[in-house]
């Protein structure tokens, strides 16, 4: 895609931001925002392009999502372990509070994988939002080495106003 072609940016709009001042209220509201799949910084929706992709900004107030390289690494990382621990969990409560405790070998290593395998597909998505959510809690956007971490947030926000 050439420069002519690519998407115009939308200007980042802190005007709209619903930030709570402290960090524990910035992790309950981005931990919201992650359940509903929402913005953590404003709380509008729509941040998804489809079930895997997560926009590179949010429509409603432009924020980038991803600051840097490898920025959602963690996510993946938490996605993983809680996933796998919740899909442990469960195998062994089936197996051994069911009948399933009585089935044939192959058909609970089957259900084992099943659930190793479908618990980090669903909580892909949640684990981004929960990950931006302990970014927000743990560097808040509003100091001067996050804005020039975020670089594109001062950029807009200092044009003079007309």
């Amino acid at each position: 895609m050439s420069m002519a072609e690519a998407e115009p940016v939308s200007p980042v709009r802190r005007d709209l931001w619903v930030l709570p001042a402290t960090a524990g209220g910035r992790f309950r509201f981005g931990l919201k925002c992650a359940l509903t799949r929402r913005c953590p910084y404003c709380g509008h929706g729509n941040i998804f392009q489809n079930y895997w992709v997560l926009k590179d900004r949010c429509p409603t107030c432009g924020v980038a999502f991803e600051r840097e390289d490898g920025y959602f690494l963690g996510a993946y990382a938490f996605n993983l372990v809680i996933a796998e621990f919740l899909g442990l969990g469960l195998a062994v409560i089936l197996i051994f509070m069911t009948g399933l405790r009585n089935a044939d070998f192959m058909i609970q290593w089957l259900v084992i994988v099943a659930l190793a395998i479908l618990f980090p597909v669903l909580l892909f998505p949640y684990s981004r939002g929960f990950w931006m959510a302990l970014d927000l809690a743990l560097h808040p956007p509003f100091n001067a080495a996050e804005q020039q971490l975020r670089g594109n947030l001062t950029r807009y926000d200092d044009s003079p106003k007309s």
